[in-house]
């Protein structure tokens, strides 16, 4: 298994499955089976403005990405798109008349976590929360992640 690639790196898996190649192969065999719940479930949920799924799918996707290697996706954009959909759902609740109890105590349980952020995270949420910036890492979500699939298809076949 090679590690020269441009998207991935699997130094992580080959870690924790001990250069064991069939493991390594399972491993990326399950994550290449996730990507359209991914990226099918972003699309979705932005288009629906269900951001409480927008955040949680992020959430998700930086753990599996991340055990790809891909250390940008996850860290930076992935966090800052469950950030930021984080911080939607709240002005959603805030601005809606009938929000229900179950809704206001969830948006202010995310605004207390969100506020627990340094205070660079916080304003770069402030600055960059829009349905554009949202779109934008989806975007490049989607893109990295077709790319990454090219190789880690690459990397099943040796």
């Amino acid at each position: 298994m090679s590690n020269q690639h441009e998207f991935i790196n699997l130094s992580y898996l080959q870690s924790i499955a001990g250069d064991d190649k069939s493991i390594i192969r399972e491993l990326i065999t399950i994550f290449l089976e996730q990507i359209p719940e991914f990226t099918e479930g972003l699309d979705k949920s932005f288009e629906e403005e269900d951001w409480r799924n927008v955040a949680a799918i992020a959430h998700k996707a930086k753990s599996s990405v991340l055990s790809m290697g891909m250390e940008e996706l996850g860290n930076t954009d992935l966090k800052n798109l469950e950030l930021i959909a984080k911080a939607f759902f709240v002005q959603t609740v805030n601005n809606k008349p009938e929000a229900t109890e179950k809704e206001v105590k969830e948006a202010r349980t995310l605004e207390k976590n969100l506020k627990g952020y340094d205070e660079e995270r916080q304003n770069w949420v402030k600055e960059n929360n829009t349905p554009q910036k949202m779109a934008a890492i989806i975007d490049k979500f989607k893109t990295v992640l077709k790319k990454a699939e090219t190789e880690l298809e690459t990397e099943i076949k040796e």
